[in-house]
């Protein structure tokens, strides 16, 4: 191949960088496969002859990052309550993903595109374009909800564990803790829509209300996000540690794996002040504890003084106080503005 591509009178750079990538990546799939299939024949020959009998060769193959690796692995038969079955021992000893036929690398390259594109189509698009694999968008969606429900499975089993104060406590201290939480809604679709509109109907039937068919029905993605402050002298103000949680949830639900996640980072003890801002909203109030204090952040300080506030000059004047940080002026300001706007 390369002495093909040298003896052209022309290279371009492009070109020659896709062929070059290719055929490493072919090189590496014929090494895996080489590996596998020795692993298995060593797995062959230290097996327990009379209880594993040897039942031939079937093809199989994995999804990498550089393509899928085709291979054989030995089948063998044997005896388990005087019932015939059969196994792979090689399946057992590679230890694969919980995601079926496709690497660990794989499944975490795929998940962190997922999050990073529009959709899943556009995932799988991009998936093909930055490594040597054809990965479809239903693939793609199975592997971020898989993912999703092992994440739930492991978040709840922590929530049980600090109800019962067996959770590991963090030992990291920090004297102050900063959170933001908000919500978004979103209509809803297929059968998450279905579910929804049944739950307003068992609703209206027990409260005696009349169920009308909603013409459109949406739920409250709920974002919560924690952090131990801002990096010094960084022009984006980028956060220190920040710490995500992000679902269709209950406010009390939000609260125990916000509450979990941060026994589990931090000794609790040592945070004297916790900073939450948000919208206003109530069930954000309820996310506060005894150290908390509550405030609205920048945005919804700022929406509200475009909607209460029409007249450009006095809203103008309210923003220049909080800009310059002239906090002690604002509520003396907003009581001349009621006298004067006759609010």
């Amino acid at each position: 191949m390369f002495e093909t591509i040298v003896t052209n009178n022309e290279i371009n750079f492009n070109e020659l960088e896709k062929k070059i990538y290719k055929f490493v990546c072919l090189l590496g799939c014929n090494l895996i496969k080489e590996f596998i299939e020795k692993y298995d024949e060593k797995l062959q020959d230290e097996r327990d002859k009379n209880a594993f009998r040897h039942r031939g060769l079937k093809n199989d193959s994995i999804k990498t990052v550089m393509g899928v690796v085709e291979f054989k692995k030995a089948i063998y038969e044997y005896k388990e309550n005087d019932k015939t079955k059969y196994k792979f021992l090689l399946d057992e000893n590679l230890k694969l993903s919980e995601f079926g036929k496709i690497s660990e690398n794989l499944v975490e390259r795929i998940l962190n595109i997922a999050v990073e594109t529009n959709s899943y189509r556009d995932a799988s698009e991009q998936i093909m374009q930055m490594l040597n694999i054809s990965i479809s968008h239903e693939t793609v969606r199975d592997i971020v909800i898989k993912a999703g429900i092992k994440i739930t499975e492991k978040e709840n089993e922590e929530i049980k564990l600090n109800q019962k104060e067996k959770l590991v406590a963090g030992t990291k201290e920090i004297p102050v803790l900063f959170e933001e939480a908000d919500g978004l809604w979103i209509n809803l679709q297929g059968k998450d829509r279905k579910e929804q509109i049944e739950k307003y109907k068992i609703s209206c039937k027990k409260t005696g209300k009349e169920y009308k068919e909603p013409t459109s029905v949406k739920s409250e993605l709920k974002l919560h996000v924690s952090y131990e402050g801002w990096k010094k002298d960084d022009k984006r103000n980028s956060l220190v540690n920040k710490m995500y949680i992000a679902g269709f949830m209950s406010s009390s639900e939000l609260k125990k794996r916000r509450d979990a996640k941060i026994y589990q980072k931090y000794d609790v003890s040592k945070i004297k002040l916790r900073v939450l801002n948000g919208d206003g909203a109530s069930w954000i109030s309820q996310l506060a504890t005894k150290e908390t204090i509550q405030q609205r952040d920048n945005f919804h300080i700022h929406q509200e003084i475009m909607r209460d506030i029409q007249e450009d000059e006095y809203r103008r004047q309210l923003e220049r106080l909080i800009a310059e940080k002239r906090y002690d002026e604002v509520p003396v300001y907003l009581e001349y503005l009621r006298y004067e706007l006759r609010r």
